[in-house]
């Protein structure tokens, strides 16, 4: 793994030891980009650190909740309404048509009860949500995708 700054490796090596502290052992890595992997229930949550500016990083915190559903336009709804009920983080649609929640906080001023909230924040929304998603509108959560052999692409390592 390689970094883009000084303050982006700092923040990361911050961010895993307080991870280690608030679950235990990470039980996974990414191989590509500074992140690291918690799963909850059916969830598979990312914190990644990425550089901004020179002296500083951003705590990414998001999930992919779900991969291959219908993006209708009653889904689409669902997800901006279920949005204004948020109070960490937000849903959004990837480039590839993922359905991600995802939470931002600045690593410098972030501490560990603060990654905690962010972390679990998004767990227990990426952990609800899955599962109504695919129910309705079809797709995969991520432990369907870990059973199915395809997480173990984009970086990481399983």
């Amino acid at each position: 793994m390689k970094f883009q700054t000084a303050a982006q490796e700092a923040c990361y090596e911050k961010v895993v030891t307080w991870m280690q502290e608030i679950f235990g052992k990470c039980p996974c890595a990414r191989q590509d980009i500074p992140g690291l992997g918690v799963f909850m229930g059916s969830a598979l949550v990312e914190v990644l650190i990425f550089p901004w500016d020179e002296d500083d990083a951003v705590i990414n915190t998001r999930s992919y909740v779900v991969v291959g559903a219908a993006l209708t336009p009653d889904l689409i709804r669902y997800l901006l309404e279920e949005n204004a009920k948020m109070i960490f983080g937000a849903f959004g649609i990837s480039p590839d048509n993922e359905i991600l929640f995802e939470h931002s906080i600045v690593g410098s001023t972030c501490d560990i009860k603060e990654l905690e909230a962010s972390v679990k924040a998004v767990m227990e929304i990426a952990d609800e949500y899955d599962d109504k998603i695919v129910q309705r509108w079809g797709g995969k959560r991520a432990l369907d995708r870990i059973h199915a052999g395809k997480l173990s692409i984009n970086g990481w390592s399983l």
